[in-house]
């Protein structure tokens, strides 16, 4: 299969050196100097960037879109993110790829969930009750590409990020964070089973609290979780169940152990 990803950042381009063990992949960056790097890789790069500031009426849709077989979007946006640059973002994006009919992946985040002390599921939350910002670009693409899968992630972690060398507060908090490896697996998972139209809370099982992901990764191993832990536990029990797919990686105290 061909397999396009917008977007190669940090965990797009991980997810393209993942698949081009047995697709053939095409790629977009915004960097020319990246581009040369890309193409070196065998990714096969478009060097492309989708403007915040305007809507590029006249903008040519990908060349490469009629050899696509699977479509994966990492285009960064955050809740922080003003909806305005949110739409000449997407607006952008969807004439790039045009009338796209093949299955689509959107990369979102559990940042759409308010920071409430319970679990969460993918309906816990009427629509009102999440981040604008996210739900709109969630709501602007599943308008466009109804067979979409979002994948909403939790903190991104392995290889270079370990949570132990980030300077964090409020210890106590539990954390929902998941492996760059994890991710990788349920999309070849998802491409394979050719699915659609889901949408997804892509979380690790476990929810240790900060402290003891810290401790743990420098070298306490004997360190007891906390009584008075707090913060949302982002559920990812759907999709193990729909999917039947085991974490490689369910504890992020272990992350770093790849």
């Amino acid at each position: 299969m061909t397999i396009g990803i917008i977007g190669c950042g940090w965990l797009g381009l991980k997810i393209a050196k993942h698949l081009k063990q047995e697709h053939d992949i095409f790629v977009t960056t915004t960097s020319k100097t990246k581009e040369n790097h890309l193409q070196d890789l065998g990714l096969n790069p478009t060097l492309i960037n989708f403007l915040d500031s305007d809507i590029i009426e006249n903008h040519n849709y990908w060349e490469r879109l009629h050899e696509i077989d699977s479509l994966i979007i990492t285009v960064p946006f955050s809740k922080r993110t003003s909806i305005t640059l949110l739409k000449n973002r997407f607006s952008n994006l969807s004439l790039f790829i045009d009338n796209f009919d093949k299955q689509v992946f959107l990369m979102s985040s559990i940042g759409i969930y308010p920071q409430t002390d319970i679990e969460i599921t993918e309906t816990t939350f009427t629509e009102k009750d999440l981040n604008p910002s996210i739900l709109f670009v969630e709501r602007f693409m599943r308008e466009r590409y109804p067979q979409i899968n979002i994948l909403r992630l939790g903190g991104l972690m392995g290889a270079n990020r370990v949570f132990s060398n980030y300077k964090v507060s409020n210890l106590n908090q539990v954390v929902n964070h998941v492996h760059y490896v994890d991710i990788c697996n349920i999309i070849e998972k998802m491409i394979a089973l050719k699915i659609s139209n889901k949408t997804y809370n892509v979380v690790a099982p476990l929810h240790p609290t900060k402290s003891a992901v810290i401790s743990y990764q420098k070298g306490d191993k004997a360190h007891e979780e906390i009584d008075d832990s707090f913060g949302r536990r982002v559920q990812s029990d759907k999709l193990q169940t729909e999917l039947e797919y085991r974490f490689t990686y369910p504890n992020p105290m272990t992350f770093h152990l790849e």
